[in-house]
């Protein structure tokens, strides 16, 4: 009698293809959706710039981008000459308001995007094999951990402007806040706190190839959102010592932190922390010398 087991490899064989299509798929829009995000944050943060003027007290390298800047100002006219002098998208030079705090806090966020969500797409790329709505989720997760770091970071900017640690118009701190900042930083790429956080990021948490619930695909966001800022804040918070909107340190940051979390080994980190002991320690001998 003729065996009629059922083939079971066959449904195997002709899922397969469909399923690494859908993997594709979801990959895809992942990638889509970070680099929206990104670009709403850039495009945020280079029109706060265009149209804020007083570039050049913004930071180091960033006059390079004047040119630019100068003609994206020029497309909207009327924006370059509203605010009272800083922009309709920079707070005040004076004493500020709720509208003003409102419009660092925006800053912040756009920081978000621009900087953090792109360093973290490995990580979402990941969760989007699980399909469905999962890695949108996690996205979401991850983004409300920096949101909320976003209020905190308004709420201390505020708190130095008001105490006169930090130019109302996002220059670089004052010397000894950005000396300490550095060397802060420096010091903690060598904690075992950092080394942890990073050892994170590179690994997401492992995950059956199906969709996940909302409730718990945004948690696993959550998690990987304070992974990541175990990870970087440190680095987050050497925007105070660079100028809170130097494009050009953002740009650097950001990238920076990327690589780190691709990078194989701790020999970046270890190089990054060294870089910022002796950025610090230059500074505080060369204001001291001088």
């Amino acid at each position: 009698m003729a065996d009629i087991t059922p083939d079971t490899a066959c449904p195997t064989d002709v899922s397969r293809p469909v399923a690494d299509r859908l993997a594709r798929h979801w990959r895809g829009l992942t990638v889509s959706a970070i680099a929206l995000l990104a670009l709403v944050g850039w495009a945020y943060l280079a029109a706060a710039v265009a149209f804020g003027g007083r570039v050049a007290d913004m930071g180091f390298g960033i006059a390079a981008l004047q040119p630019l800047l100068d003609r994206l100002a020029g497309t909207v006219p009327a924006l370059a000459r509203a605010g009272g002098g800083h922009g309709p998208l920079m707070p005040a030079m004076a004493a500020w308001g709720a509208g003003d705090v409102a419009l660092v806090f925006v800053m912040w966020a756009a920081m978000v995007f621009a900087m953090m969500v792109p360093t973290a797409a490995p990580t979402f790329r990941a969760y989007a094999r699980a399909g469905g709505a999962t890695a949108g989720w996690v996205m979401a997760g991850y983004t409300a951990v920096w949101l909320a770091v976003a209020v905190v970071a308004t709420l201390a900017q505020t708190a130095l402007t008001t105490a006169g640690a930090l130019a109302p118009h996002m220059a670089p701190a004052g010397f000894a806040l950005s000396v300490s900042i550095l060397i802060a930083a420096g010091l903690y790429q060598f904690t075992p706190l950092k080394l942890a956080c990073l050892a994170r990021c590179r690994r997401p948490a492992l995950l059956d190839e199906r969709p996940l619930p909302a409730a718990r695909a945004f948690r696993l966001g959550i998690d990987e959102g304070v992974a990541c800022l175990g990870c970087c804040w440190a680095l987050m918070a050497v925007m105070f010592a660079a100028g809170l909107m130097n494009l050009v340190a953002m740009a650097f940051l950001g990238a920076l932190m990327g690589t780190e979390k691709l990078a194989k080994g701790l020999w970046l980190t270890y190089a990054i922390g060294s870089l910022l002991l002796v950025a610090g320690l230059t500074l505080a001998a060369g204001s001291f010398l001088g």
